[in-house]
């Protein structure tokens, strides 16, 4: 029998974009699937897009809840899937149709199955905002090289359910939320990997989007490490050190905020703790 896939997609103020998103669900190659359509509040015409293809075909399946942000949206996703496999999806990305076929052609072997991307800039597509080929997607690479040079996007992903058990994602970050979450899954032991050099997710360059909000990422940066910092071990710890070392010197050689970000740097908890890294692993 052919394992049923949950496609879980978060719905807030998407409406330009959200009918191409169910379309390249609608698509799939693949058929065996739900997709969670979670209208987290939204005040545009997502619940109408929403219940009009609820209409159209029953294995779309429509959620209303209050707004509280697409972490809390996801994690109700996962505790309300029925899918042996889920594949997260946001409202304003797609996904190539062939993305479940070809992911589950190694589903034998592999509890998490990740594939190539690349940026949707309007009409066109282009080249992904980071190399997933660069190095080995790994917990290591996670940890030191988060934002700098590497990063997971979400849709990306398709992964059990069984490897997910109970890690949920952290709705007490504004930012990096899903690098917990990550750090999380790739810590576990039982992880199998596959990652498929194809590039069968589409992530929309939307200027729109809360992680475009650079100036909320950077301020919640601080505050995610030192909550990494107290969880993993001495090795982790390095390694997080060794990331803030390189995005200091990323952000400083370059334009972006960059009076924002040292004035940050300069505030006195931030100081201090950044000293004690320092102080740890000079």
């Amino acid at each position: 029998m052919q394992p049923l896939i949950s496609i879980i997609v978060p719905c807030y103020n998407q409406e330009n974009y959200l009918e191409e998103t169910l379309k390249s669900v609608e698509n799939q190659i693949y058929k065996n699937w739900e997709c969670l359509l979670i209208n987290d509040g939204s005040t545009d015409q997502t619940k109408e897009i929403c219940e009009k293809w609820v209409s159209k075909d029953s294995r779309f399946i429509y959620f209303e809840r209050k707004n509280e942000g697409v972490t809390k949206t996801r994690d109700f996703g996962i505790d309300h899937a029925n899918g042996d496999w889920i594949q997260f999806l946001d409202a304003d990305d797609t996904i190539s149709t062939n993305k479940l076929e070809r992911s589950l052609y190694f589903a034998e072997n592999s509890n998490i199955i990740i594939t190539n991307f690349a940026m949707i800039f309007g009409d066109e597509i282009a080249p992904p905002f980071c190399d997933l080929t660069s190095s080995e997607i790994n917990f290591q690479n996670l940890v030191s090289r988060w934002d700098i040079d590497f990063n997971l996007p979400i849709h990306c992903v398709l992964i059990k359910k069984d490897l997910l058990a109970d890690t949920r994602f952290r709705s007490d970050f504004k930012a990096n939320e899903d690098w917990i979450f990550w750090l999380e899954i790739f810590n576990k032991n039982t992880l199998k990997l596959k990652f498929i050099n194809e590039k069968l997710a589409f992530y929309r360059h939307n200027i729109d989007g809360a992680s475009k909000n650079k100036l909320a990422v950077y301020q919640d940066n601080f505050n995610v490490n030192n909550y990494l910092f107290d969880l993993y071990g001495e090795e982790t710890k390095k390694l997080l050190y060794s990331r803030i070392n390189r995005q200091n010197l990323t952000l400083k050689n370059t334009d972006f905020e960059q009076k924002k970000y040292i004035h940050q740097l300069q505030n006195t908890k931030i100081l201090k703790y950044y000293i004690s890294f320092k102080k740890l692993f000079s």
